[in-house]
């Protein structure tokens, strides 16, 4: 089982569609390309202070 949250997100079209282009070329679904620009934006902004994990 996940202990993942459903997250619901309004963004232009134009921004979804140019989402949907990098996450074909990477063999993603846009679901998962969001979640990895998202980890990778709290690693890179965390805190040293009990910081996002990732996991």
């Amino acid at each position: 089982m996940t202990d993942k949250i459903q997250v619901n997100l309004r963004l232009h079209k134009e921004v979804v569609l140019e989402l949907k282009k990098k996450a074909k070329k990477q063999k993603r679904s846009l679901n998962n390309l969001l979640e990895v620009i998202i980890d990778e934006y709290l690693q890179k902004h965390s805190s040293n202070e009990g910081g996002f994990s990732g996991d």
